[in-house]
């Protein structure tokens, strides 16, 4: 035996054993299978991310509604803090705050960094003095907020009267100077249940929440949940106001393994049926062969064979006439594809299951591979079931005579695509909605380098800047920001390349459109500078502006509206303290015309009671002007001289100075001319001087000073008295509060020095107070 041909016989054998090919065909199929259950976890493992991505958007909405809510606090806190840096109403207003707020715990007031008010005050009083700038675990956090002008979570940390809790600082400024901040505390526990963890989580979650610690530059976690990220999905997100990370997790990451197990158990049997399946066809030729050698010899064991692989085969065959395209044989798979039988398709041509459209085509196909131009050819087409329903096929012709011979019939091949092509169609129609989505949505889609360079922009941006795409990719995009958004952009631009893949949400911008008009708009911005796809970073911007403008419009009302309450308490004040002023000066002059006898005395009295009607008709004009300008937030303003309003003053209550035999010393020189309001300059020096003759000191005679003075080109008015005096440590800080008294005087109301200050601050002056018991006092009036 040859060698050479004896090997060739070994080789072929030994390929063409079934159980070989079985093998074959079973490895083959498990492959297959794997790479379907591969795209299968692929689809599951996204679904689950997806589902994760929504969980977390409702988390971070939950916790930016409670931040929001207590910003509202802290701001409505700042409102206690009046244009002198002192605080107002804050016993008053704060338990208001904290039953409106249920999210925030405890609040506070921190002058120049030392916590001094806070509420409740029972559980927390060992705050009260704490220094937080001086303190190195308060102080970065609470810098932070001072150098980012804007309110800042610190924590969660373990907070100095126990517990551990999240404070929230706003800074405020008065007289563009740092006063200090507005405080709101929030327990870990109450911002966890803010934020709805224990609901999200249910059976199938797992959340984590961690910080990076200032001291050390390491993450901290807060909760119980082990996390670990290289064998679970997880997701997170970060919170900007308190530089927090959020993370969700499978609280079972394996339950996404456990829904593939059906599916390959599933390809494992298939697999298996198949590569039997497999070997019993490549079986067949064996017997087959022995059966033609057996039987008719070679041509009929030939003929045999192709029939059977013929209607074995697993897709459709037929054989066709060429001329006229009438079937001549069918396979069973080709049956089942049309739902025609053997006889019903004998009598039929292709034209009777093509779509009409399609027909002329395919004639013309025909043609060519009959005359030789064509030797096969290929196509994708529609195939018309006896149901009517519609399959998409791939057809593949071949002759079925030689090259450069003639024939009458040719073979075709088909198989079903119908899926794939179905796949293919609903593909295009998700990248046709999306497309929609993108250039007619409401929402500017952005990709630019990390150097701001426009690569695309959708067409609705066009609407929001009115630059066309051409324009827009020869405009820096940072040169489209207002000054004093910039450096904020861009921080969180940088926040976004150092953080690939991860949305980063930024405070609204005012961006300058081609008319040179100023637009507010909302942005997100992720960093895909890595995915080949993009290779940029994509930038959603949304013009917000009206919903800004109305903000804006609000913060002006609201201030205007306390401008006018302002004005108005002090209007009931006046009215309230000056007539009762102008009454008991009535009063006191007709007790002393009815005690007396004397005609002359009586027509002094008389003569008195007329300046005081006088001087009372002119503060009722004065006052009905103030009524008459009480809607605008311009007060009447006049030149007035100080001497001329003392004159009138003193007049008026001539008979109390009398009657406390009290000396009045003046020393204010006529240029004394200030800018004031009439009305409020007359109730001033009525205050003062009235406070001065009831608070005397009864050992000693009654002096009043009077001094005009100029420092650093203002006016000042200094008024001095030697009465009972005031104890400034220990009144202070209420001297000028609302009905705050000092003395056991029946007369006291706590009314004039409130009025007094207000109207001194709503001319655009200060007011400052010396004075020691049993002493004296000395007020310090600065005009504007």
């Amino acid at each position: 035996m040859n060698p050479k041909k004896g090997s060739f016989i070994f080789k072929t054998d030994f390929f063409s054993r079934p159980i070989l090919a079985g093998i074959f065909s079973f490895v083959f199929l498990l492959l297959i299978g794997s790479y379907l259950l591969f795209q299968r976890y692929q689809l599951i493992r996204e679904a689950e991310e997806r589902d994760m991505v929504n969980v977390m958007a409702q988390v971070q909405q939950n916790l930016n509604r409670s931040l929001k809510d207590s910003y509202s606090v802290a701001l409505s806190m700042s409102f206690f803090i009046n244009e002198e840096g002192e605080i107002e109403d804050f016993e008053k207003e704060a338990p208001l705050l904290l039953q409106r707020y249920s999210v925030v715990d405890v609040i506070q007031l921190v002058p120049n960094g030392v916590i001094t008010k806070v509420y409740p005050y029972e559980g927390n009083e060992a705050v009260i003095d704490y220094d937080i700038l001086n303190d190195p675990k308060t102080r970065a956090e609470a810098l932070k907020a001072i150098v980012n002008k804007k309110m800042y979570f610190a924590g969660p940390f373990e907070l100095k009267q126990g517990g551990t809790a999240v404070v929230g600082r706003l800074p405020v400024y008065r007289k563009d100077e740092f006063w200090g901040f507005s405080a709101v505390i929030i327990t870990l526990e109450n911002l966890l249940e803010q934020a709805q963890l224990e609901k999200l989580a249910g059976d199938k979650y797992l959340f984590q929440f961690s910080k990076i610690d200032y001291k050390t530059q390491k993450e901290k976690f807060f909760l119980q949940n082990n996390i670990k990220s290289e064998i679970q999905i997880t997701e997170t997100i970060v919170l900007p106001d308190g530089d927090w990370k959020f993370y969700i997790a499978l609280k079972n990451p394996k339950v996404v393994y456990y829904e593939l197990i059906p599916m390959a158990f599933f390809m494992v049997l298939l697999a298996g049926w198949l590569s039997y399946m497999i070997f019993l066809l490549f079986r067949q030729p064996i017997r087959l062969r022995a059966l033609v050698t057996s039987q008719a010899g070679e041509l009929a064991a030939s003929e045999l064979k192709f029939r059977t692989i013929f209607n074995q085969a697993a897709i459709g065959m037929v054989r066709v006439e060429t001329t006229t395209g009438r079937f001549l044989e069918t396979n069973k798979r080709y049956r089942e594809l049309c739902g025609y039988t053997s006889a019903e398709l004998s009598h039929m041509s292709f034209r009777d299951i093509s779509d009409p459209s399609e027909i002329s085509g395919n004639e013309k196909l025909m043609s060519q591979l009959l005359i030789g131009e064509l030797r096969e050819y290929s196509l994708e087409k529609r195939l018309i079931q006896k149901s009517g329903k519609i399959l998409w096929i791939k057809l593949s012709v071949s002759p079925l005579w030689k090259k450069n011979s003639s024939g009458t019939t040719h073979i075709a091949i088909i198989e079903d695509i119908t899926e794939r092509v179905m796949a293919q169609e609903e593909l295009m129609q998700k990248e046709k909605r999306y497309r929609a989505l993108v250039e007619n949505g409401a929402e500017v889609v952005t990709i630019f380098s990390k150097e701001g360079w426009t690569l695309y922009s959708s067409p609705s941006g066009e609407k929001l800047s009115g630059y066309s795409e051409k324009e827009i990719k020869s405009i820096n995009l940072g040169s489209l920001v207002h000054p004093d958004d910039t450096k904020a952009f861009q921080q969180q631009l940088q926040t976004a390349i150092q953080n690939p893949k991860q949305p980063i949400l930024g405070d609204p911008v005012r961006l300058i459109n081609k008319a040179g008009e100023w637009r507010w708009a909302e942005y997100t911005i992720t960093n895909l500078l890595e995915d080949p796809n993009v290779n940029g970073i994509v930038g959603n911007f949304r013009d917000v502006s009206e919903k800004k403008e109305a903000e804006i419009n609000l913060t002006k009302s609201y201030q205007m509206v306390m401008e006018q309450n302002r004005r108005l308490l002090n209007f009931s004040y006046i009215v309230s303290h000056n007539l009762r002023s102008h009454s008991s000066n009535i009063q006191a002059i007709l007790s002393l015309y009815n005690t007396t006898e004397s005609v002359a005395d009586r027509d002094d009295y008389i003569g008195l009671l007329s300046k005081v009607g006088e001087a009372l008709n002119q503060t009722l004009d004065d006052l009905n002007e103030v009524v008459s300008i009480s809607s605008n937030l311009d007060l009447n303003v006049q030149q007035l001289k100080i001497n001329e309003y003392l004159d009138k003053t003193i007049d008026l209550i001539q008979v109390q100075i009398n009657k406390k035999a009290a000396v009045i010393e003046r020393e204010v020189p006529d240029e004394m001319v200030i800018e004031f309001n009439p009305a409020y300059l007359e109730s001033i020096l009525l205050n003062f001087l009235t406070n001065a003759l009831r608070y005397r000191e009864p050992e000693r005679p009654l002096r009043i000073s009077i001094t005009g003075v100029q420092e650093k080109g203002k006016w000042v008015l200094i008024i001095t008295d030697n009465g009972i005096g005031i104890d400034l440590e220990r009144h202070g800080d209420k001297l000028f509060g609302l009905y705050k008294t000092f003395t056991r005087s029946a007369t006291a109301r706590g009314v004039g020095l409130f009025i007094t200050k207000n109207q001194i601050i709503a001319m655009g002056g200060e007011v400052a107070v010396e004075s020691k018991v049993g002493v004296g006092t000395t007020f310090k009036v600065y005009f504007k």
